[in-house]
């Protein structure tokens, strides 16, 4: 005889068993999303990346779609998962199945292959700072380092004059490549620049995006070597578009609308430095702290000839292609040893020292407070020098100007 009673219970436990499982599957399924969803896009991209290389199409799929659905203006996410529907029923000849213009398609490929790139970049902590940023004064809470190599933007936080990576971003540049020589050439400038304004979106064309930040191009050094052009900024990408690819700019360097914001809270307004490279050089922190040694002791010896009284020292300094705007050698020269006739004693303190390299030239740039005092005369203000390593391996001062003192820390206004 049959026990239709212990049957039936065993079905609805068989049928509560599987109903449990599956609403389990929806959990796990909407907060694996809610994860993911709270990471920043190019690391879900990542992810997908890292679920195909290890055979689980299934699961990227997955993820791409959901990050298509969050990002439906991200290019890349769309054409891998297009990818990968198309694997479903076959072998792919080639990526970027549902593209038909090649020159998108080496956009993309490129995009891909520098944001994977990028991933796989492993620098030990002791190696996480750039020879840019030699020494930061406590005036610069952040500074930015630019790779157009690896279109990447990093952030770096001044932690009690160490620099301290916190953060980095994809970035865009210039359809002709790096190294900016002249107006209209499409081309990213190379060097060591300083954040001047910020332009809102409401001021703005629609092709700029969530703003703009403007830097110093070009800069003494760029006009010593007889650069031009302007109007380099950094700023976000057009409605529409989530991000541009890496060669795509007429020069600027753009970032994501979001990413933008993001970079914007680490800005203070003249007191950020921009330095754009191509292929950074990475040292250790030893190797840091002794490079930031030798940079200060070519300043700082700068400094204790001007108060040696020893006119001939002081000026040995100064390269015969100086300038500070008005003066060129020559008249410098003469200028110099003429005051220095009827001195008995001069007193020179550098403060608030930030001392930067060129990321591809043999260039320095020095930021400071000055206050000096001599028999007749006392004065303070803010200098800005362009050190240049000569044919002679001697680094000689090329321009000294005055700037404007840096005003009380203003954190960029950023706001759609």
């Amino acid at each position: 005889m049959v026990n239709f009673v212990g049957t039936r219970d065993t079905a609805v436990r068989l049928i509560m068993v599987r109903l449990l499982t599956y609403i389990c599957f929806l959990i796990t399924l909407i907060a694996g999303h809610s994860v993911y969803a709270s990471q920043r896009p190019e690391q879900r991209l990542l992810d997908a990346l890292q679920l195909i290389q290890s055979a689980q199409p299934a699961r990227a799929e997955q993820l791409l779609k959901n990050l298509i659905d969050d990002e439906p203006e991200f290019k890349l996410a769309h054409m891998l998962y297009a990818d990968l529907l198309k694997a479903r029923t076959g072998p792919l000849d080639h990526a970027g199945m549902g593209l038909s213009a090649d020159e998108e398609l080496q956009q993309l490929l490129t995009e891909v292959k520098k944001r994977w790139q990028a991933s796989l970049l492993e620098v030990d902590e002791q190696n996480k700072i750039p020879a840019v940023l030699t020494r930061l004064d406590d005036n610069y809470f952040h500074a930015i380092a630019v790779d157009l190599k690896q279109s990447r933007l990093f952030v770096f936080e001044n932690y009690n004059g160490y620099p301290k990576q916190v953060d980095d971003f994809f970035i865009s540049m210039g359809r002709g490549g790096p190294k900016k020589q002249k107006e209209g050439d499409l081309r990213t400038p190379l060097g060591v620049y300083f954040v001047q304004s910020y332009i809102p979106p409401q001021k703005l064309a629609d092709k700029y995006g969530s703003g703009a930040y403007p830097i110093n191009y070009p800069n003494a050094w760029d006009l010593f070597k007889g650069r031009t052009g302007n109007g380099i900024w950094l700023h976000g990408t057009r409605s529409g578009t989530y991000n541009r690819p890496p060669l795509a700019s007429e020069g600027c360097v753009v970032l994501p609308n979001d990413d933008l914001l993001e970079v914007g809270s680490y800005i203070n307004l003249a007191q950020t430095p921009v330095l754009i490279g191509y292929d950074l050089k990475w040292l250790s922190r030893e190797q840091w702290q002794a490079q930031k040694q030798q940079v200060s002791d070519i300043f700082n010896q700068w400094v204790a000839d001007w108060q040696s009284l020893n006119t001939e020292s002081y000026l040995s300094h100064y390269s015969k292609d100086f300038s500070n705007g008005k003066k060129d050698f020559n008249h410098w020269v003469a200028h110099k040893r003429r005051v220095a006739q009827h001195k008995t004693f001069v007193e020179v303190e550098a403060s608030d020292v930030s001392l930067l390299m060129h990321p591809n030239e043999d260039v320095l740039v020095a930021t400071f407070n000055q206050k000096y005092a001599s028999d007749n005369y006392r004065s303070q203000s803010w200098k800005r020098q362009y050190w240049h390593k000569e044919d002679d391996g001697k680094w000689r001062i090329i321009f000294e100007g005055e700037i404007s003192a840096p005003a009380t820390p203003q954190l960029a206004k950023r706001s759609l």
